[in-house]
């Protein structure tokens, strides 16, 4: 297949008049929700600390997308690989957007005031680990492992783009098993952090596990999402084919049951083990009102794509197969909420204007950013040594 060079560049409206609309939006957004930061911060954090949840899974999702494309040597991602790239360099953003949580840890953590460790047994045991100083410690430290990774790919990549030699696949090829190590232990520690040491008398073996996969299927629903939109505005109408968004959304399918396997696994276990220390999490996530988001979690999350989403032809038909990946993301912010605000809103589900307005200004400002690095880059990797094997390439 012969590319033509208009083939790998985004056109003007994405390229250029789109980012900057989302700037404009994001800065209104984030006006709004630093008004309602005076008037409650102890009720602004739990949502700010939702929405940078949702967008740090989305680009450790990505980083991991990127990773497992070169540790596996999968030749037909090649082509979509461009995408989650790009996502992945937005944690250099989201670091940004950790700094306030630096700053709203006293109302987000519990472990962080003194008087209460000064009278909790447990938290004095767990005093070393968490702490303030060590958890700013850790965040800096996780973030800059991500951000290397992530640099160390991408640049990497977009240099092949003028190199016809292949070695700097190679040595990404060479380096990504240490890569996917660095990532899978900094992925787990930092969402433990970030998610389950809210409610630090509770844990789970498997948490970083069940992160992991709602970050990866995050991922796929965006990147599905992604190259529709640039296949909806003329670009890459016949490189990336029916043939990857099929594989893609084989790869959306498998990992939701995953997700659906490893969110039943906790519950399961922890429910038949009947351990105090280990139910009260659950307890808090099942009164009221946020029984009724579990349930939706249940069905949403797992039932409806595990129904609709299961035949080859669903994930080839393309007006579909958006419609599923844009209800997966919802219902993925819908999952991110449940863990995180029943700890704050213990009598129930509580939807305050805060939750969407950050929502809406850290997404602006996210795809403003991913716009703009993407509109510099091809929108392919063109001298990749397979990038032969992904234009050619066909399901089964």
């Amino acid at each position: 297949m012969k590319i033509q060079l208009s083939d790998l560049k985004m056109n003007t409206l994405l390229g250029s008049l789109l980012p900057n609309r989302l700037m404009i939006v994001g800065a209104v957004f984030s006006l709004i929700s630093i008004f309602f930061y005076l008037q409650d911060p102890h009720h602004f954090y739990p949502a700010y600390l939702t929405s940078f949840v949702v967008f740090l899974s989305l680009t450790l999702g990505s980083l991991f997308f990127v990773l497992i494309m070169y540790l596996t040597r999968a030749g037909w991602g090649v082509v979509v690989r461009r995408v989650p790239e790009c996502m992945m360099k937005n944690v250099g953003l989201m670091f940004l957007f950790f700094i306030p949580i630096i700053f709203g840890i006293h109302d987000l953590y519990h472990w962080s005031h003194h008087d209460a460790v000064a009278q909790d047994p447990l938290l004095q045991i767990k005093l070393p680990y968490l702490n303030s100083t060590f958890f700013v410690i850790r965040s800096f430290f996780f973030f800059g492992i991500w951000y290397w990774l992530s640099n160390r790919f991408f640049y990497n990549s977009v240099n092949q783009d003028t190199d016809t030699s292949p070695n700097l696949t190679l040595h990404l090829q060479k380096i990504s098993a240490v890569a996917m190590l660095l990532y899978a232990v900094t992925q787990s520690f930092g969402f433990i952090d970030y998610v389950m040491s809210l409610t630090p008398h509770w844990y789970s073996t498997i948490f970083g596990l069940y992160m992991f996969a709602g970050s990866i299927v995050c991922c796929l629903a965006v990147v599905s999402v992604m190259y529709m939109l640039l296949r909806r505005y003329g670009m890459l109408t016949n490189i990336v084919s029916v043939e990857h968004y099929h594989d893609l959304g084989k790869l959306l399918y498998g990992f939701n049951v995953f997700w659906s396997y490893i969110a039943f696994s906790q519950f399961f276990l922890i429910w038949y083990a009947n351990v105090p220390e280990e139910t009260v999490w659950f307890a808090e996530h099942f009164h009221g009102s946020w029984n009724s988001v579990a349930v939706l979690l249940a069905v949403g999350h797992f039932a409806i794509p595990f129904l609709f989403f299961m035949s080859r032809h669903a994930k080839r038909n393309l007006p579909f197969h958006c419609g599923m990946a844009l209800w997966i993301v919802f219902i993925h912010i819908v999952d991110v909420y449940w863990l995180i605000n029943p700890t704050f809103f213990k009598d129930g589900f509580h939807l305050q204007w805060a939750d969407i307005t950050c929502l809406i200004a850290m997404g602006a400002f996210y795809f403003a950013f991913f716009f703009k690095r993407l509109n510099r880059v091809n929108l392919i990797p063109c001298n990749d040594p397979r990038l032969h094997e992904s234009l050619k390439f066909k399901n089964y």
